[in-house]
């Protein structure tokens, strides 16, 4: 498998990775924005730099390890016009309900993460470690629900929102696309526009 990203974040997902895969001596990890003479990640997996030296049939899955949702989905996108196979990652540590659970591929369910029944979460997420997604949520594509964070039954969740650390999405509530919540907020109101959210109670943040 190929791994996109050799930064802090594909650290993590190693994690994951040695728990879930047989075995790790056919991983390969790309990065073009590493230098070149950084040849292997954490001094053991090769890294790849540019996308004319990956032998997609030999290599057809890939997954992701990049933190940042914005270089995701470009690199990403790259990767599928390529003909690469876009791969989930989720912990053996996860707890995930079993019935009208809709995890879309490409994303990282990390370790102590929870997730109810009735939930979708698209493609491209990073439910990060510790995170709890309740009954009846919608997490949009490329979305990052930071350490610790709730989203609480009925949540709507648009494209590209960045939840953080510890944040609670209260009940029914809806975030419109490209919304980010603050660390430790707590939403108690709709914000359908483009906005970033802030304090207890949650209040949209002037710029």
């Amino acid at each position: 498998m190929i791994v996109i990203g050799a930064k802090g974040h594909a650290k993590d997902v190693l994690v994951v990775l040695n728990e879930t895969l047989k075995t790790q001596s056919n991983l390969i990890f790309f990065d073009d924005y590493t230098k070149p003479e950084e040849a292997f990640f954490l001094e053991k997996y090769p890294i790849i730099h540019h996308f004319n030296k990956i032998d997609f049939s030999k290599q057809p899955e890939f997954a992701s390890a990049i933190g940042d949702p914005k270089i995701r989905r470009t690199i990403v996108e790259k990767f599928i016009k390529l003909g690469a196979i876009y791969k989930s990652i989720i912990s053996k540590h996860a707890i995930i309900g079993n019935l009208n659970v809709n995890i879309r591929e490409g994303c990282n369910i990390m370790p102590n993460v929870f997730i109810s029944n009735n939930v979708t979460i698209g493609s491209g997420c990073l439910i990060n470690t510790g995170a709890q997604i309740h009954h009846d949520v919608i997490v949009g594509e490329y979305c990052d629900v930071s350490p610790g964070a709730k989203i609480l039954g009925g949540a709507n969740i648009g494209k590209n929102c960045n939840i953080g650390s510890g944040a609670i999405i209260l009940p029914n509530i809806i975030l419109g696309d490209n919304v980010t919540v603050g660390a430790g907020a707590v939403v108690i109101q709709n914000c359908l526009t483009e906005n970033t959210i802030i304090g207890v109670p949650g209040k949209i943040k002037n710029i």
